[in-house]
């Protein structure tokens, strides 16, 4: 079977590591922070008050009025932490988050849809996208549906049964390997098993999920 050579990722595209090492530093601090104020500080508190502080200064510095509005809603999911007293409140942004993004990728597997992946698949390499590499990509569309389906069900199940410390080292370390571990694993099996596609390194890819902005005039759907 015929290889096909690598294509080049556009120009334009920037490299992910600088945005990919400030999310992990962020994430990494959700988790550390808490549990290093712990004797002075409910951990629950910690975590809730920095991601509200992160979303304020995401907002202010790219003047994102979505950003804004999460910061809201952090500091009535802290309010709520606070009347409450049950940390396992903490878990309901990663777990909404995951949900979203199952439901985001298995919306676009509808009749008629096209699917995420191969949108941005269109978006950044629109030469590369055959039927053939359009049926591997919705494929590939239903695994990342599952994958954060199964990433929001282990968050329940933390929630629920875990200690503070297991569930925010799980929601805030553990996850992006295992992003990071899908991006990995998809290119390996593309590579050794369908190795008529393209070769697009896993780095590429990154690269254009985070540079892909669909817009309202867009099409979705199949013509």
């Amino acid at each position: 079977m015929m290889s096909t050579p690598a294509s080049t990722a556009p120009s334009s595209l920037r490299s992910p590591l600088p945005a990919l090492a400030l999310i992990l530093l962020v994430s990494t601090s959700l988790h550390l922070v808490p549990q290093w104020l712990a004797p002075w500080l409910d951990p629950a508190w910690t975590m809730i008050g920095l991601m509200t502080l992160d979303a304020l200064v995401v907002g202010w510095l790219v003047h994102s009025l979505r950003a804004l509005r999460l910061a809201a809603g952090l500091l009535g999911l802290f309010a709520l932490v606070l009347l409450t007293r049950q940390s396992a409140i903490v878990a309901l942004p990663a777990l909404l988050l995951n949900l979203t993004m199952a439901t985001v990728f298995g919306a676009t597997l509808l009749p008629g849809q096209v699917p995420l992946i191969e949108r941005i698949a269109r978006h950044a390499f629109p030469n590369d996208v055959t039927p053939s590499f359009a049926h591997y990509l919705r494929r590939l569309t239903l695994a990342w549906s599952l994958f954060f389906a199964a990433l929001a069900a282990t968050s329940i199940a933390l929630a629920l049964h875990a200690p503070f410390a297991v569930r925010s080292l799980f929601v805030n370390v553990l996850s992006w390997p295992l992003i990071a571990s899908m991006f990995v694993l998809e290119w390996t099996i593309r590579r050794l098993f369908f190795r008529e596609l393209p070769a697009h390194t896993p780095l590429q890819i990154v690269a254009c999920t985070l540079s892909f902005r669909p817009q309202l005039n867009e099409r979705s759907r199949r013509p």
